[in-house]
């Protein structure tokens, strides 16, 4: 098993800075070394089976008693946080994870972050069972695309400080993968700068056209007129199945209703003169900005 200053694997346990994060780590399980400036904190963890196949679930190890928040899929389009102390926590699909680990009072706070890879054409979640280890599933999605094994399917990097610890592990993915750009090199939309309105926190799915002409008035007689608004779900044509009242609700899962058609809805739809109907959202458009004109110089973006 390789070894680095920082993450090591020592008689079937998990160490980082010395702190035990998992214990019954099977002899698959390969750790490689980050590599270059500042990654010393950091490592790959791979795999590998015995035969080839196009889905693979790896025992990573046992974890039991260490806090840790995690994010994870639980629709095709949407993630959300979940709150744990052991592996039987973890829920299918967890694309991140962060795991506090503390021995005693006078110790720092060890913080170690786990982000699954994409790996050639496989694809690396987290996820956890009843025996609360943490698992490695790696899918290719095609019957035909097979592998016995993955070398860097998780990064992990541990710190004392967890917001920087999540910033240096995104930086090594960067330097590994090479397909994305870390924020710090991106270049930022000028438009960040200005103040905006995004209907969801006021209004859920229950937007209506009223409650956002009622809304960007408030903003504009508070002194604060919005420079751009969104509008977030619940203007689209959507299925109107009941929901099954004695269905367990996941997190936001409430809010995702299937969608039918990219067009306003009833609550959007609004008649415009000789009684002919408005597509889109247009009305809204022409009412709104000539509102916002007259508060700002720059037209508002709808």
């Amino acid at each position: 098993m390789t070894v680095t200053p920082k993450i090591s694997v020592s008689d079937g346990n998990l160490v980082v800075h010395g702190k035990k994060i998992l214990s019954g780590v099977p002899d698959n399980i390969v750790l490689t070394p980050g590599s270059g400036a500042g990654l010393v904190a950091g490592a790959f963890v791979g795999a590998t089976a015995s035969n080839s196949k196009s889905l693979h679930v790896f025992p990573m190890g046992v974890l039991d008693g260490l806090r840790f928040m995690c994010c994870f899929r639980f629709k095709l389009w949407w993630m959300t946080q979940r709150m744990g102390t052991c592996g039987r926590d973890i829920p299918l699909e967890t694309q991140f994870m962060l795991i506090e680990s503390k021995d005693e009072e006078d110790t720092p706070t060890i913080y170690t972050v786990l982000l699954p890879l994409l790996e050639g054409q496989f694809r690396a979640v987290l996820q956890g069972n009843d025996k609360n280890e943490i698992e490695i599933c790696i899918e290719s999605g095609d019957n035909a695309v097979e592998t016995s094994q993955g070398l860097h399917l998780v990064y992990m990097h541990a710190g004392t400080n967890p917001f920087e610890v999540i910033n240096q592990s995104v930086k090594a993915v960067e330097k590994h993968l090479q397909t994305f750009l870390h924020r710090e090199k991106k270049r930022l939309p000028s438009f960040l700068d200005w103040f905006g309105w995004c209907t969801w926190d006021a209004f859920y799915t229950d937007v209506t056209a009223e409650g956002v002409e009622q809304g960007l008035k408030s903003l504009s007689e508070g002194g604060t007129p919005p420079r751009f608004l969104i509008i977030d779900d619940g203007w689209q044509q959507i299925e109107s199945k009941p929901k099954d009242a004695d269905c367990v609700v996941q997190e936001g899962a409430q809010f995702a209703t299937r969608l039918i058609g990219i067009k306003e809805n009833g609550k959007f739809q609004k008649n415009g003169q000789n009684n002919e109907q408005i597509s889109g959202l247009k009305h809204i458009v022409d009412e709104q900005s000539n509102i916002m004109m007259s508060n700002m110089s720059t037209c508002g973006m709808l």
